[in-house]
Order: structure tokens, then C-alpha cells, then sequence
């Protein structure tokens, strides 16, 4: 099927809400490529917004349009201290003239930087909760609707977005990379997994297509890969149900790697801060501590494995978060004219 015909099909399937900068670019990695024998090209939803930047945005396109259906008033999300996605999700509530309330794991922090310095900035109401409490995070959001005055002018979006709706943000995205390219062409294709709907959209946009490339997920989190299977397993049948696709999946089908989490979630890994340091300096690209950089030495040393010779990688985005790591970084900028000598 054309690809023109496919887009209007899937604009009868879902309904959002355009709030990205689209479509991102996609571009080859040059000088880094050259170094490492391998072709490696970059989706660049790192540009999908500023404020809103990341694939976050591409989520909230649909979720918000839900929430604005149902004269939501305010809406509720969780994540880390440092979460991309509750940062973009208090901002598109901002624009779009909806309170954020936002669920924390963990403390308070003496100092406010990085995505936390900007949900303060966009004055979104923050609840602090324990990592306990946060393994009940979504009772708790529902408690915390089913209190309000109007519950029903509460919207609750699950951690990162990753539900169905949340998902076909995702679904598009592959739709829009199969008109700037032949996504046949990659061995596979690479992207950070924090909580699934990403990867549960892309699998099911190239089902659709009946692309046949091979994704892999590199898991940031301490949760095990085979929840996630569960979890993304669950998302895809919602696809077939709807007969988006056909395809029934099973857990054994989801290549995700837990290799490359390092000491766990929001903990940069050494090999991580090389490949961001290695990369901003050859190609002007800027990854983030807590996904992406995992997730390129992931697809950087499993290429090399596998003896790929050409790979997509999916920019999730996170830029904000590096000024929330800068101690990370220390050795690097203090160094970084004698490096040069």
C-alpha cells in the first residue's frame, strides 16, 4: 500500500493534538561512523520541540487530545526527579491552559536543576512520594482524581505516557521515517527503554508496514526485561484488536537487553558519559545520562556483535537532564583544552 494511502487510513484510526515540530530529521553520523566501521543514522526526535523536546511530545499529541475531549482541568503524571516526561507534560498542560500535578519519587533536592528546575518554572503542583509509594503510583494518582471536586476533570497518564493512546505517537513516528527512507535498508534499529509505549508503537507501525526490521530495546531501568515483555506484549494486542495489525506477539519475539543499565535507573554509566562526550565532540550531538546514552553504547557494542553494518537509533531526547549531571561531566570540561594539545 502507498505510503499517502496508509497516512489517511491511520488518520481515520486516531485523532491528535499537533504540538511537535514534525517530521524530525533523520541524519547519518558521520565522523563517528567513519571511526567505527558501522553506518549509523539518528532519528532526531531530540528536535521535536524545545520546551517539549524528546519523544515525550509525540505521546502527549494524543493523550492531551483525549484529556482536552473531556474538559480535562488539570492532569496528573509521574516519573524520577529528573523525568523528561513529567517536565514535557507539565509544559504542554501549560500551554494548553491545564493545571500539572505532578508525582516525584523520591526527596526534595537542596538544589533545583536540570527538568525539576523547569517543572518549578511551569509551577506545576508536585507531590513527593517514597520509591515504596511509588510502586503504587498508579493507585495513588487514581486515589488522588477520585478526591477532587470534579474527578472527571482530572486526566491520569501513566508513567511515561505508555499506554495504547500514548503509543501511537510512536505508530506515526514509524510512518513518518517510511517517507524520508527505505527502513528496510537498517539491520536494526536502536532506542532507550524506560517504560515501553516508545517501543511498543514502533514494533506495531512496522508490523503495519510489514517492514521486517529488527528493533532492539535497551532497558534503562532496574525493572527486568521480561516485565517489560509483559507489559509491551499487552500494548501490541490492543493494536490487533482494533485490527490495526494482525500479528499476534509473544514475549519471546521482544528483544530487550538489560546489559547496559549499569548500577541502575538515573545512575550514568562511565562507558555512557564516553559515548555522550565521544559524540557531542565528533558530530555535534548531544545525548542525556539517564537514556540515551545507555542506549547508543548498547547499540554501539551490540552492532559490533552482531556484525551490523548499518543502524538506526532513535534520539529519545533528555538534553535538559545533563545540567542535572554536570559532576558527571567535571573531568571532561575541566580537561577539555589540554585534550586538545
Amino acid at each position: 500500500m502507498e505510503i499517502e494511502n496508509i497516512l489517511n487510513m491511520v488518520k481515520r484510526l486516531n485523532i491528535k493534538h499537533d504540538l511537535a515540530e514534525l517530521p524530525t530529521p533523520l541524519e547519518k553520523i558521520n565522523r563517528f561512523s567513519e571511526d567505527c566501521g558501522i553506518e549509523f543514522w539518528i532519528k532526531r526526535d531530540d528536535l521535536t520541540e524545545f520546551f517539549g523536546s524528546g519523544n515525550k511530545i509525540r505521546k502527549l499529541e494524543f493523550l492531551f487530545q483525549e484529556a482536552l475531549e473531556k474538559g480535562t482541568k488539570e492532569v496528573v503524571t509521574c516519573g524520577g526527579i529528573q523525568s523528561n516526561h513529567c517536565r514535557a507534560t507539565a509544559y504542554v498542560a501549560r500551554r494548553l491552559g491545564i493545571k500539572p500535578v505532578l508525582f516525584l519519587r523520591g526527596k526534595e533536592p537542596e538544589s533545583v536543576e536540570g527538568n525539576l528546575f523547569l517543572d518549578k518554572l511551569l509551577d506545576a503542583e508536585i507531590h513527593w512520594i517514597t520509591s515504596a509509594q511509588y510502586d503504587e503510583r498508579d493507585r495513588i494518582m487514581a486515589d488522588y482524581k477520585a478526591r477532587r471536586e470534579e474527578p472527571d476533570k482530572t486526566y491520569v497518564i501513566p508513567e511515561g505516557g505508555s499506554n495504547y493512546t500514548g503509543s501511537l505517537g510512536y505508530f506515526n513516528a514509524v510512518l513518518e521515517m517510511a517517507e524520508q527512507t527505505d527502513l528496510s535498508q537498517f539491520d536494526a534499529i536502536y532506542l532507550a527503554m524506560g517504560s515501553g509505549g516508545t517501543f511498543a508503537g514502533i514494533l506495531a507501525g512496522l508490523e503495519y508496514l510489514q517492514a521486517g526490521t529488527k528493533v532492539f530495546a535497551v532497558n534503562v531501568t532496574p525493572t527486568p526485561a521480561d516485565e517489560f515483555a509483559k507489559k509491551i506484549v499487552s500494548l501490541l494486542e490492543e493494536y490487533r484488536k482494533r485490527g490495526i495489525i494482525e500479528k499476534e506477539y509473544n514475549t519471546q519475539q521482544l528483544a530487550i537487553t538489560d546489559d547496559y543499565v549499569g548500577e541502575g535507573y538515573a545512575i550514568p554509566t562511565k562507558e555512557g558519559i564516553e559515548y555522550t562526550i565521544r559524540l557531542l565532540r565528533e558530530d555535534g550531538l548531544l545525548l542525556d545520562p539517564v537514556y540515551t546514552s545507555k542506549a547508543f553504547s548498547g547499540m554501539v557494542e551490540e552492532s559490533k556483535k552482531r556484525g551490523f553494518r548499518k543502524v538506526l537509533f532513535l534520539h529519545t531526547g533528555g538534553g535538559f537532564g545533563n545540567f542535572a549531571y554536570k559532576n558527571h561531566f567535571d573531568p571532561y570540561v575541566a580537561n577539555a583544552y589540554d585534550d586538545r594539545k
